[in-house]
């Protein structure tokens, strides 16, 4: 478990000082994680869900959060780029 952690804590860390920081999380997105993230993201909730409730296909509620969660990290990771402009 303690070496997960590492290898997490490695990858996450951007900018390789030891500690991971928003500064991190916003390098780690740069060029990647613009609005076309969120819009996907949130496309595949709105489609999944009414498709769940068409009953056209029955999408696992983790998977729905899962996919809310995503668009609220890009969303955050988004707003902390424009904040620092």
């Amino acid at each position: 478990m303690i070496e997960m952690r590492r290898r997490i804590k490695a990858w996450l860390d951007v900018n390789e000082d030891g500690e991971v920081t928003v500064d991190d999380i916003a390098d780690l997105g740069t060029g990647v994680i613009r609005h076309e993230g969120m819009l996907i993201a949130g496309v595949v909730i709105m489609v999944g869900s009414m498709g769940n409730v068409l009953n056209y296909w029955s999408i696992d509620s983790d998977f729905y959060w899962f996919c809310a969660g995503v668009a609220a990290v890009l969303e955050y990771i988004d707003d902390i780029r424009k904040r620092r402009r």
